[in-house]
C-alpha cells in the first residue's frame, strides 16, 4: 500500500470532498494528532474537515478508512462490501450507523480503495492496553460495567433481527451453497486454505473437518455483523451504544456466531492471556440469556458456534504471525503462527493433544506492540 506523508494525505481527502459535498468551498482538513491507525485490512484516519457553503463556515468530524493490499488479514477484503453493509443497516434498521459521505475504489488518488463517513460521538473499549487491565470500563465503579457489556450484547442482538430479505440480499453468495450456515462454512474453509498456503496446521484443520461434520441443520439465517466485539462499538457518557463500526465481515449466518465472537474474545484477552477477568462484567449465563431477550428466540448449538469463533481467531493469528515475519520483525522459524492461545483453545474444545504456548509466541506479541 502507498505510504503517504501528512501533507499528502490531506490533499488527497481535501480533494476528494471538494467532489462529493455539494458547493464546498475553501475545504481544510485538519488530521487528528493520532491521524492514522492502521488494522489489518484498513488504514483508520480521524480528521476535521473545514469549508463554507454559500458563505456560510461548516465543521464536521470524519473518518476515513482505506484498504491495505499485501499480507491481507483475509483474502476477500472488500472495501466495497463494507460500504454495502453500513448502507443497508442505515436504510433498514435504527441502528447508530456512521453517515457516509463517499467511496473511492480507484487506486489513483490514495493509492487503494477509501470510504469516508462522518465521526460518531462516544469511545469505544480498547483490546490494547487490555480493558481488564486499564481504560474507562476498569475506571468505572463495578456496578456500572454490566451495563456496557449488557447495551453492547443487545445491539448486536438488534444486528440480527434486521430482515436479510429486504435490503441485505447482496450478501448472499450462491457460489459457496446455500445462503446461511453453509455459504460462512465454506467461506471459512477457503480462508483457511489461503491462510495455510501449503502448509499445515492440525489444529485448525481438525476444527474445520469438525465443523463440516457437525453443522445444525436448522440453522437460521440471519444478518451477521461479523465482528462483534465491543472495540467496534462507541459508548456514550451513560453507556449507551452511540455507534456501530468495521462492518467488513458482513455476511448471511446464524447469529450465535457473532455472540460467540464476543464471548470468545472477552474470555480470550482475560483467561487466555491469563489476565483476571474485570470485576463487575456478567458471566456467560447472563451474557447469553440477554441477547435472547433481545433477540426474541433461544440460543442452540452454542458450543458449535463458539468453536467457529476459535477457528477464526485461529487463522487470524496465522496470518498475523505470517504479516510480521513478512514485515522483517519475526524470523521466519518463529512457530507462533501454529502455537498460540487461540490454537490451544481449539484443541482443548476438540479433545487433542494439548497446544504449548511458548516463548515464540511472547516474541510475537512483543513485536506487534512496538509498532
Amino acid at each position: 500500500m502507498k505510504q503517504l506523508t501528512p501533507d499528502e494525505m490531506r490533499q488527497a481527502i481535501a480533494g476528494f470532498l471538494m467532489s462529493r459535498i455539494p458547493d464546498a468551498e475553501d475545504v481544510v482538513v485538519v488530521l487528528s494528532e493520532a491521524a492514522a491507525k492502521a488494522g489489518f485490512s484498513a488504514e483508520t484516519v480521524m480528521f476535521d474537515v473545514r469549508y463554507t457553503v454559500d458563505g456560510a463556515p461548516v465543521e464536521r468530524g470524519m473518518v476515513l478508512r482505506r484498504q491495505i493490499f499485501g499480507h491481507d488479514l483475509t483474502f476477500d477484503a472488500d472495501l466495497g462490501h463494507q460500504w454495502k453493509a453500513m448502507q443497508a443497516m442505515a436504510a433498514h434498521s435504527t441502528l447508530p450507523i456512521p453517515p457516509l459521505v463517499g467511496i473511492e475504489m480507484d487506486h489513483a488518488l490514495m493509492g487503494s480503495p477509501f470510504l469516508v463517513m462522518e465521526r460518531l460521538p462516544g469511545q469505544i473499549v480498547p483490546q490494547n492496553p487490555n480493558y481488564h487491565r486499564t481504560g474507562w470500563l476498569a475506571e468505572l465503579p463495578v456496578g456500572e460495567r454490566e451495563a456496557v457489556w449488557r447495551n453492547g450484547i443487545e445491539a448486536v442482538a438488534r444486528i440480527h433481527r434486521t430482515d436479510w430479505t429486504n435490503g441485505f440480499e447482496f450478501l448472499d453468495m450462491p457460489a459457496r451453497g446455500a445462503p446461511g450456515l453453509p455459504q460462512y462454512l465454506s467461506w471459512i474453509g477457503e480462508w483457511l486454505n489461503w491462510a495455510l498456503n501449503g502448509r499445515s496446521h492440525p489444529v485448525a484443520e481438525a476444527a474445520m473437518a469438525h465443523l463440516r461434520a457437525n453443522a445444525p441443520a436448522d440453522a437460521p439465517i440471519e444478518v451477521l455483523w461479523g465482528d462483534a466485539i465491543p472495540a467496534n462499538l462507541l459508548y456514550g457518557d451513560n453507556h449507551e451504544v452511540t455507534g456501530v463500526i468495521d462492518w467488513e465481515f458482513a455476511a448471511l449466518a446464524p447469529g450465535e456466531i457473532d455472540l460467540g465472537w464476543w464471548m470468545y474474545f472477552d474470555e480470550l484477552f482475560s483467561a487466555g492471556f491469563g489476565v483476571p477477568r474485570l470485576e463487575g462484567l456478567p458471566d456467560r449465563a447472563t451474557m447469553i440469556a440477554t441477547y435472547e431477550k433481545a433477540l426474541g428466540r433461544p440460543v442452540r448449538n452454542f458450543e458449535y458456534y463458539e468453536l467457529i469463533a476459535g477457528l477464526r481467531m485461529t487463522i487470524v493469528s496465522m496470518r498475523a504471525v505470517d504479516r510480521v515475519v513478512a514485515f522483517g520483525r519475526l524470523p521466519a522459524e518463529n512457530d507462533a503462527w501454529v502455537n498460540n492461545p487461540s490454537s490451544a483453545w481449539v484443541a482443548r474444545r476438540l479433545g487433542l493433544p494439548p497446544v504449548v504456548v511458548g516463548p515464540d509466541f511472547t516474541t510475537f506479541t512483543a513485536a506487534i506492540f512496538k509498532h
